[in-house]
């Protein structure tokens, strides 16, 4: 089953019309204790200009559980579903299947950091063995290489396109091929 959120985190919600709706809540049915959006769970999704709920509330006060299916207008008039919960979510699971529903605040809207470009050696940089071990999209791999009067051996390709992730005692060459430093022992993390 998938993990139900709190319906809390998708509000406040701000209408095309400017309309904002802050805060949901409702009475419990068996203590009429006003049970806040951070105690129901579901979903919350928006289909032309209009808020769909289908949670499940959980009073704090006496425990009982209840269903909680209406949609909010964009006027903030809050309208009863009469349709069983399992077909008002069935509904809008496929209503919703192809389009943007709200995003939740706490994530960061910011880009992600860019991964550290690893320098590949050049071929001027090394002195690459006679010896290949193989070829790997299209390029000959040797045996070893030597950098600033260090031998490295071959250890592993990347993929193209895949951002390389080497050890310190490890060497990018010709972008695809890495090489670690001979008699060295740090794991690649």
């Amino acid at each position: 089953m998938a993990r139900q959120d709190p319906i809390a985190r998708y509000l406040p919600h701000t209408f095309a019309n400017g309309t904002s709706v802050r805060r949901f809540a409702k009475p419990c049915p068996r203590c009429r204790q006003v049970v806040e959006a951070a105690d129901m769970f579901g979903q919350l999704a928006v289909l032309q200009d209009r808020l769909f709920v289908a949670a499940e509330g959980r009073c704090r006060h006496c425990g009982h559980r209840f269903s909680v299916a209406c949609m909010i207008t964009n006027n903030k008039h809050v309208h009863r579903v009469a349709l069983p919960m399992w077909a008002f979510k069935l509904w809008l699971k496929m209503a919703t299947r192809n389009t943007i529903q709200p995003a939740d605040p706490a994530w960061s809207m910011s880009e992600p950091e860019p991964e550290p470009v690893t320098p590949s050696l050049g071929e001027a940089d090394v002195v690459a063995a006679d010896t290949i071990v193989g070829r790997y999209d299209g390029l000959e791999i040797p045996a070893w290489i030597n950098h600033d009067g260090h031998r490295y051996n071959f250890e592993r390709t990347i993929a193209s396109g895949q951002a390389p992730r080497l050890a310190a005692s490890e060497q990018l060459f010709r972008e695809r091929l890495v090489y670690r430093r001979e008699n060295s022992l740090d794991v690649t993390v």
